[in-house]
This record gives structure tokens, C-alpha cells and sequence, in this order.
């Protein structure tokens, strides 16, 4: 599969009219590649593609994986992509297939900051611990990028204080065990340090349920 695949010019053009339009401050991008990864060249070129797109809007750094990072990221292989500033938000796997339209608004709200969440902002910004909400999809779940899109508006409006994972699970089978999901969307709620958590919904969560969620477990830990 190419990028060639993957972007017609129509595409191409509508997502260089979207970023210019909506995209305000420059998003740091960072892939990380190696290891057994079967879609890194494709994620490469692709954001290599939305890095031209975006007239300097997009800052794109590419790593191997090496030792640290393994340690870090807690996975042994790309494609890996962190975006935001506070690297908020993750993709352990390639956004492919029904997710790409939810990525694309994903590296639009991290430029411009329009997350749209209203309650609870300053609570969430403030936590006394990290938060990770991991949302484990498929490429052809139809459902699935609306659940992806409210986790990551919430952790852009945190400010780096919830981290916003989507993994997907046919390249991450392992995380996917993990937490014994049978379906998709599958999200997870967890505390960073100690690293624990319970899987919280089943199904599309909205960004309401998402942080009474954590606020709630904050006041458990």
C-alpha cells in the first residue's frame, strides 16, 4: 500500500484547504518507526504528506525505536505517533481505513485548541496524576473514530494531564489481550504511575462519561 493509495489529489486538496483554514499554531508530530512494523513506510510518507500540506503548521519528527523508547513507550515496534506539544495525544498502531478522518481532526484541534469541552476544564488540567485513556479499534469499525475523537478532544483540553491512546488491535494483538476485548470500540481507564486500570466502556464513550470517569477515580487513588 502506497500513500498514493491512500491520497487521491481530491483528498489531497481538501485536507490542504482544511489545514490551512482551521490549523492555527504549529503541531509537533513525532513517528516513531522500527521493529516488526507493517505499516511504517505508509505512515511515513502519509505524514510526510500532511507536513507539506500543512504550510509549516506541522513540526514532523522521525525516530527509530531504540531501547529507551521501548522503555518509554512500552511497546517493541512502530508505527508509534505522538502529537501535541505534551504529546497528549497517541496512535500505538496506523490510523488507516474509517480512523483516518478522525486523525486528520485530531491534528486540527491540537493547532487550533477548539476541543469543545466545556465542564470540568480546570479539574482536568489539574490532576494530580496522569491519566491514560486507551481506545482499542479496528480499521474497518465504523464507530470506532467517534470514540477515538472524544478521547483525544479530552486530552487536548488536558493539557497533558490525560494521555488519549488508540491501539490498534490486529498490529497490537498483545495490548488487545491485555484487556480481553472482544469488540470495538474497547476503552481502557488508567493510572500512569502505578501503571493499572479497568477497561471502562464497551462501545462509543463520550468526552462526559470520559471525565466524571477520571475525576472519580482520582479521588480513589
Amino acid at each position: 500500500m502506497s500513500e498514493e493509495e491512500i491520497l487521491g489529489e481530491e483528498d489531497k486538496k481538501y485536507i490542504r484547504e482544511k489545514f490551512q483554514k482551521e490549523m492555527k499554531d504549529e503541531v509537533p508530530i513525532t513517528l516513531y518507526v522500527g521493529g516488526e512494523c507493517q505499516y511504517c513506510d505508509v505512515i511515513k510518507k502519509l505524514l510526510e504528506t500532511f507536513e507539506e500540506l500543512a504550510d509549516g503548521k506541522i513540526k514532523l519528527t522521525i525516530k527509530e525505536i531504540d531501547e529507551a523508547a521501548k522503555n518509554e513507550l512500552k511497546v517493541d515496534r512502530g508505527p508509534v505517533i505522538l502529537i501535541g506539544k505534551n504529546n497528549e495525544v497517541r496512535y500505538t498502531g496506523a490510523p488507516l481505513g474509517e480512523e483516518g478522518w478522525a486523525f486528520i481532526e485530531t491534528i486540527v484541534i491540537a493547532s487550533n485548541g477548539n476541543h469543545g469541552i466545556e465542564h470540568h476544564l480546570d479539574e482536568i488540567k489539574n490532576l494530580d496524576k496522569k491519566y491514560r485513556i486507551e481506545t482499542i479499534i479496528t480499521p474497518s469499525c465504523p464507530y470506532c473514530p467517534y470514540a477515538v475523537l472524544n478521547a483525544n478532544r479530552v486530552a487536548i483540553a488536558s493539557e497533558g494531564k490525560i494521555i488519549s491512546d488508540t491501539v490498534e488491535a490486529y498490529e497490537f494483538p498483545e495490548i488487545a489481550d491485555k484487556w480481553h476485548v472482544t469488540a470495538v470500540p474497547t476503552t481502557v481507564i488508567s493510572v500512569e504511575e502505578p501503571y493499572s486500570g479497568d477497561v471502562f466502556k464497551v462501545g462509543v464513550a463520550n468526552e462526559e462519561e470520559l471525565i466524571h470517569a477520571i475525576l472519580g477515580g482520582s479521588h480513589e487513588h
